[in-house]
């Protein structure tokens, strides 16, 4: 049996290699050729797996390192009997701790209190919870929009999307892209309902660029100098609007998710995936060593916002400040610790509050 994987996925190698013949290949070599005789294929985002890259090989099952499958072409691979999993939540905590760091900026450039703010959560899945819970703790009043979830689980606090815009202080954004279904991700955010938003209004979005229509947000931001956006996605990556980029608050290449705990678990959850299809029983997979073993000390700390600031400084991440391409960043990116992989000094009611977060606490 024969595997190509990427070989910027950590922790894997010499892992598959008792079971198989494995090729680790870069995400731009990862083509049609080099997968024709694989049996299977371990990817990023990067890779397109679609008809362009699948026709002709013998490639029977994706493995993919993300929480995201736009990049599938899912109908191909159902039609020709291609099996495909992701790694849904591996990195939910590792977004939040980004989206967390980019409202805190927000608040302090402003001098904003955050029981002052209206946080509009879109999209309550894996990561968009984790959202929720760190508005709360923050002291924000939250509001939620997830169609699918209010009509599975009969979710009547739940509100339609133009009322969140009109009513929310930011915006944050926790949803797959899709052109399809009877609600569509792509573009979502355009022209006819940014008027709807807040003059003042602060969007987050680390799910995906297409999410927003970027030439749209343009046109609200020039009419709204008030308003500001933190993007760690972007409609066209790694090629980025240049335009947006500079008048973007917060500006990452696409690193919200790249935790050590999130990394380490999508690919728990890729080897994990490919065991059980093809029977190799070495699922539950852990590295050894662990190398989350060791946590981070903070503090002692006096408040939530201040916590967030001690685990992660978002600043850091400017890629306006960053030597190198987009994807060379993305690539040599050293894997900061997400709340989980910090202990904080805390107490009483502020420790109840961290822990709801992820982080651990000692008093």
């Amino acid at each position: 049996m024969i595997g190509i994987i990427d070989s910027n996925i950590p922790f894997i190698k010499g892992v598959l290699e008792p079971f198989c013949e494995i090729h680790y290949k870069k995400g731009d070599e990862i083509n049609a050729h080099s997968v024709r005789n694989a049996d299977f294929i371990i990817i990023r985002t990067h890779t397109r797996c679609n008809k362009d890259l699948l026709e002709g090989s013998k490639v029977k099952y994706i493995a993919s390192a993300t929480i995201g499958f736009d990049h599938i072409d899912t109908s191909y691979c159902s039609e020709n009997g291609i099996a495909w999993s992701t790694a849904p939540g591996c990195n939910s905590p590792a977004v939040q701790q980004w989206v967390g760091a980019a409202i805190i900026k927000r608040l302090s450039l402003k001098g904003l209190r955050p029981d002052s703010l209206t946080l509009g959560v879109v999209g309550v899945g894996s990561i968009g919870s984790k959202v929720v819970a760190l508005g709360r703790a923050l002291g924000m009043n939250v509001i939620c929009c997830d169609p699918y979830r209010a009509e599975a689980e009969g979710l009547v606090d739940y509100v339609n999307f133009e009322d969140l815009l009109k009513m929310s202080n930011v915006v944050t954004f926790h949803v797959p892209l899709t052109k399809s279904g009877r609600y569509p991700t792509f573009h979502m955010l355009d022209k006819s309902n940014l008027s709807l938003c807040k003059p003042t209004v602060y969007i987050v979005n680390s799910s995906r660029g297409g999410v927003i229509d970027e030439n749209a947000l343009l046109g609200f931001l020039d009419m709204n100098t008030e308003a500001q956006v933190a993007l760690d996605v972007w409609e066209g990556e790694p090629n980025i609007n240049a335009v947006l980029l500079k008048r973007a608050l917060v500006a990452t290449p696409h690193i919200a998710g790249y935790s050590l705990e999130g990394k380490v678990m999508a690919t728990k959850m890729v080897v994990d995936a490919i065991s059980r299809h093809f029977n190799l029983g070495i699922d539950p997979w852990w590295p050894i060593p662990d190398p989350l073993k060791q946590k981070l000390a903070i503090g002692p700390v006096s408040s939530v916002t201040e916590a967030i600031g001690f685990s992660y400084n978002i600043d850091n991440d400017d890629i306006r400040k960053l030597n190198g391409s987009f994807e060379e960043y993305r690539n040599s990116y050293t894997f900061r610790r997400d709340f989980s992989g910090h202990t904080v000094n805390a107490h009483g009611k502020l420790a109840e509050l961290l822990q709801i977060i992820g982080f651990s606490t000692t008093e």
